[in-house]
C-alpha cells in the first residue's frame, strides 16, 4: 500500500431515500399557518414563481432533507420535482425566511453535490491517537434523477496508517453516479496526535491537520455580504 493514498476498493454504502413531498401556495394565497416562509421556484424553460410554505412543515421536511433529496413540490395540485438551492435564515434565532427551489427534468442529468458521512472503524484513530481529518463535506456527482441519493457513507476501516488517505479516486460509486471531482483531491485523511509526531516521528497525511465539523444543517445558509469597512 503506497504511504500517499489506498489502493482502490474503499467501499462506499449509499443512503437512498423517497421523494418527499412539500406543499406550496401561491404568494398571494391566505395561508393559515403559525409561520409563513416565502420560496422561489425556478428552473430551465420553467417560469419563476413566487410562493408560500408553511413554516412548520418545512421544518419538519428540513430534518431528513439535504441538497440532493429530491422534493415533490405540490402547488394547486400539480407536482414538480425540485432540489432545494439555497436557504436563507435570520442571523439570531436562525428561523427560515427564504427558500430556493431549482426545478429539474427527470429526463435530464443532474449535478448534484452529495453530502459524504464516515462510519466504520480505523485503527490509526482507535489504536494510534490519530485525529479523522474531512477533507470535503461532499462529492460532486452527475446522474439522472432517478439515481440521486442523499447521502454517501465513505468506510474508514482502511484508514490503517496515519500516512492513509482516501482519495476520490477510491471510491466505488453504484451504476449511475460519475464523479465530478478531481480523482487525486482527498476524502477522508489522518491527523497525527502531537505525541505521536514528537515520539514515532510519523508524517501526516498532505490534507490540513485541523479536523473538520461537518455541518449540522439540511441545506446552507446564505452568507451574509461582509461591509466594506
Amino acid at each position: 500500500m503506497n504511504s500517499g493514498s489506498l489502493i482502490l476498493g474503499i467501499s462506499l454504502f449509499i443512503k437512498t431515500m423517497e421523494n418527499i413531498k412539500l406543499n406550496a401556495y401561491p404568494r398571494d394565497a391566505k395561508l393559515e399557518a403559525k409561520s409563513v416562509v416565502k420560496a422561489e421556484l425556478y428552473g430551465p424553460g420553467v417560469a419563476n414563481q413566487h410562493l408560500l410554505l408553511d413554516g412548520g412543515e418545512l421544518d419538519k421536511l428540513l430534518t431528513k432533507a439535504n441538497r440532493a433529496t429530491l422534493i415533490d413540490l405540490v402547488i394547486d395540485g400539480k407536482v414538480a420535482p425540485v432540489l432545494i438551492r439555497e436557504i436563507q435564515r435570520e442571523p439570531l434565532k436562525g428561523n427560515v425566511v427564504h427558500i430556493d427551489f431549482l426545478q429539474i427534468d427527470q429526463n435530464k442529468k443532474i449535478i448534484v453535490d452529495v453530502d459524504l458521512d464516515p462510519v466504520g472503524k480505523s485503527i490509526a484513530i482507535s489504536n494510534l491517537g490519530a485525529t479523522l481529518v474531512k477533507n470535503k463535506p461532499s462529492l460532486r456527482v452527475e446522474c439522472m434523477p432517478k439515481d440521486l441519493v442523499s447521502k454517501l457513507e465513505v468506510d474508514l476501516s482502511k484508514l490503517e496508517k496515519v500516512s492513509d488517505v482516501i482519495r476520490v479516486q477510491d471510491l466505488i460509486l453504484t451504476q449511475g453516479l460519475t464523479a465530478k471531482n478531481h480523482p487525486r483531491e482527498a476524502v477522508f485523511s489522518l491527523s497525527a496526535s502531537r505525541k505521536g509526531r514528537v515520539n514515532k516521528g510519523e508524517e501526516g497525511a498532505t490534507a490540513p491537520t485541523a479536523p473538520v465539523t461537518p455541518a449540522k444543517e439540511a441545506a446552507p445558509a446564505k452568507k451574509e455580504d461582509k461591509k466594506k469597512k
